[in-house]
């Protein structure tokens, strides 16, 4: 098996970015680590994995940090010593994934005794399912299926590519794009909580967390669904994502006929892409923007679509996001103590739903004698009492949903995928 000549280390404690103390405080109350999830085949041993995933994790320098605080009060990363990371074994099976990745999610993790990341192994002779768990703090979707990607180059003794970055976002944005505007302009409803609009709508009220799992579904679309689905919205001048938004309130209207109004749904947004040139390194680098929910319940699935891509207008241009983002963790960094941040979130977030798409992602298929099928997730809870979580990666041509929820709508994914059915056939 190849290794990095040198370990990457964070050598002295740094304090969190805004982003990330923000999640690491929400923690504290709730819970949001999430999973990511992939299908593999061809022959492993439980040992490869296990001295691949040590390998990995000891050349990401946040995994093996513990989260603690300064002289001044302040949480920092403060690095440990390099151990074994929990790798959870069961046999495989082709479904057996899902209430796996159930199960990571009702488990939160202890920010003081890392590794703040974990894995559980479904292994067969020559079929294998990766779940991968990750603090949202040191991590988002995007990066892990980076991770997940260097974890099969390991497995498979190929060589390595782990991006050695460890600052924070916002220092990272403002040396590529310049520090903040000293009168910045006021925030629109990009990225954390704070960087929403000024509140219109009362605060959701946020479960209390007891330990049990969420309810965990799958599908995945066909090929040709899945081609079909990019060269209409290309058509309807709209983007998958908002497609799968208005499908997704399409088809709550559907199963919630008598529901008093529409969920309001947020979309993360990757701006490794639009801000760090595609940076792959292990951090948390997104936002979100909240859409509208006042579209006609009557209108067509692509009407909705681009009604619903009206969020994204107002951060197409670099200059104004890298502001705008800066603007919002300005304001995040105020945030202080668990229950802040619980009620900052509550607030300013304000949805129902929460519909992440990692897009195409850009790992290859094959891995030496292994070839990655299927890539699953983000798969989380942020703690909204009712709240329907989707995650979205489209792997090999094929689209793979996963919803993730406490208070799970029965049949949600199928229906998604009726409204593409119709869409595409109108």
């Amino acid at each position: 098996m190849n290794s990095l000549a040198e370990p990457i280390m964070l050598r002295t404690a740094r304090p969190l970015g805004a982003m990330e103390k923000f999640f690491y405080l929400l923690n504290q109350s709730h819970p949001n680590h999430f999973v990511m999830a992939a299908d593999i085949s061809g022959p492993t041993r439980i040992d490869q994995w296990q001295a691949a995933l040590d390998l990995v994790a000891h050349h990401s320098p946040l995994v093996w940090s513990r989260i603690d605080h300064n002289s001044d009060g302040k949480p920092v990363f403060t690095p440990v010593p390099h151990g074994s990371v929990p790798l959870k074994i069961t046999p495989h099976s082709a479904s057996g994934w899902r209430s796996e990745v159930a199960a990571q999610l009702a488990q939160p993790f202890d920010e003081l005794n890392p590794p703040l990341l974990r894995a559980t192994l479904l292994h067969g002779i020559d079929r294998s399912t990766i779940v991968l768990v990750a603090h949202h703090a040191i991590a988002d979707g995007l990066s892990l299926t980076s991770l997940l990607g260097d974890l099969l180059r390991a497995v498979a003794g190929e060589t390595l590519m782990r991006n050695e970055e460890t600052r924070a976002l916002e220092h990272l944005i403002e040396l590529k794009h310049g520090a903040l505007n000293p009168q910045p302009s006021a925030p629109a409803a990009v990225d954390a909580p704070a960087d929403a609009p000024a509140p219109v709508h009362m605060p959701l009220d946020m479960r209390h967390p007891d330990g049990s799992a969420p309810h965990v579904d799958a599908l995945r679309l066909t090929s040709t669904m899945t081609h079909s689905l990019r060269e209409r919205a290309r058509a309807e001048r709209t983007s998958v994502q908002s497609t799968l938004i208005a499908a997704f309130m399409r088809a709550m209207c559907f199963l919630n006929s008598g529901a008093q109004r529409e969920p309001r749904v947020l979309s993360p947004v990757d701006l490794r892409r639009r801000l760090l040139d595609g940076s792959d390194h292990l951090a948390m680098c997104a936002s979100g923007v909240v859409h509208p929910d006042d579209g006609p319940r009557d209108a067509s699935l692509w009407s909705r679509a681009r009604h619903a891509g009206q969020a994204f207008a107002d951060i197409d241009s670099p200059e104004v996001l890298a502001e705008r983002v800066l603007s919002a963790h300005a304001l995040l960094d105020t945030v202080n103590g668990a229950a802040d941040a619980k009620a900052v979130f509550a607030q300013a977030f304000a949805n129902d739903a929460v519909i992440t798409n990692l897009g195409v992602v850009g790992l290859p298929k094959r891995f030496g004698a292994l070839a990655l099928d299927a890539v699953w997730g983000p798969a989380v809870s942020v703690g909204v009492v009712g709240e329907q979580v989707i995650g979205a990666s489209t792997f090999d041509g094929q689209m793979h949903l996963v919803h993730t929820s406490y208070a799970p709508v029965p049949g949600l994914l199928e229906r998604i995928v009726e409204e593409f059915t119709q869409a595409l056939a109108a």
